[in-house]
């Protein structure tokens, strides 16, 4: 078996990183409250979101 050692140099979620800060800045300037919402599939994210209503 043959292996080789590979050095990760740059960072494997730049890309993901920079469109995050980007629209933090977004919601910020739009004075926006924004929720991250995460759970296994099946666990009723989707319901959850579909019942709920937008604060105005």
């Amino acid at each position: 078996m043959h292996r080789t050692k590979v050095r990760v140099v740059e960072d494997a979620l730049d890309a993901s990183n920079t469109i995050a800060g980007a629209n933090a800045g977004d919601f910020e300037r739009s004075n926006l409250a924004v929720v991250n919402l995460m759970s296994a599939p099946g666990a009723g994210n989707t319901a959850l979101l579909e019942r709920s209503q937008p604060v105005v």
